[in-house]
């Protein structure tokens, strides 16, 4: 049985070991920190029989006007636990605060080009290539972001893809 609860300081003591995919951004502790005092509604973890950690998801809201949106920041799940639809329970989570909480226009993620199961999945969910930024994994790797329109974007503005791809730098940051 899985069982989805809020991500507490504890649990950075016992997760490490679903950072071990070499397609998991792994980050430093201070800014796990931050996102779990500035967003707790959006950082949880799935929990499997024995309180074995199944997986995460780490978000935020950001953004101003119709550009208001859920991120999802990493969602990752262990090896042994996927294919069993944790990342999906964990995405709904976060869709669900962006949508009913929040009241944002979209959920967005960046994913790595390369990262193909990953795209299918997200896919799956509903998500749609917005647009590619160029090198932005370490200067190297493609990212596609990826968006899925919520109720308040009633006409869909926030999925309809851009017509090229742009650097990290002409990203919008909060």
């Amino acid at each position: 049985m899985t069982t989805i609860r809020r991500f507490c300081c504890d649990d950075l003591l016992r997760f490490a070991s679903v950072n071990l995919d070499h397609l998991t951004e792994t980050f430093n502790m201070s800014f796990y920190m931050t996102y779990l005092a500035r967003w707790p509604d959006y950082f949880h973890v799935a929990e499997g029989p024995g309180k074995r950690i199944m997986g995460y998801i780490m978000g935020k809201v950001e953004g101003q006007g119709e550009s208001w949106h859920g991120h999802v920041t990493a969602v990752t799940v262990a090896p042994e636990y996927r294919r069993q639809q944790v990342a999906k329970k964990l995405m709904n989570l976060l869709e669900e605060n962006s949508d009913k909480i929040d009241k944002a226009y979209f959920v967005d993620l960046f994913v790595r080009a390369s990262n193909t199961p990953a795209i299918k999945m997200y896919e799956k969910l509903g998500y749609v290539i917005y647009r590619r930024v160029l090198r932005y994994y370490s200067g190297e790797e493609d990212a596609l972001d990826m968006r899925k329109a919520l109720s308040r974007d009633v006409e869909k503005k926030s999925i309809i893809p851009l017509k090229r791809p742009i650097t990290p730098d002409e990203l919008e940051y909060d």
